[in-house]
């Protein structure tokens, strides 16, 4: 760790070192939530993969592995959220960057 985000950390109490990542991520999961649900896929397929082009379409400044790691992230939060409504998803670490 860098001396300049240790002295973040300890001035802000904040481990997390990419802020404006982490701001968009909020917005972002409640665009791809739905994405995410049993309910709103199309012949029994989830439509997962349409989150990557809905976060890149919203965000353009973030950079293909960003976009990555927020859907890679929704997906985790969306599987701990609703364990019960998950079982179709693949888990993340078998998700694939898509490049669009």
């Amino acid at each position: 760790m860098s001396e300049q985000s240790e002295v973040a950390t300890r001035v802000t109490g904040e481990r997390r070192h990419n802020l404006p990542l982490r701001s968009a991520f909020d917005d972002a999961f409640v665009m791809i939530e739905p994405f995410f649900d049993p309910e709103q896929g199309w012949a029994g397929q989830s439509l997962e993969h349409l989150a990557y082009r809905i976060v890149r379409e919203n965000f353009p400044l973030l950079s293909a592995e960003e976009v990555h790691l927020v859907v890679v992230a929704a997906h985790r939060v969306y599987i701990e959220r609703y364990p019960d409504r998950s079982d179709h998803l693949p888990r993340p670490d078998e998700l694939r960057q898509v490049t669009l």
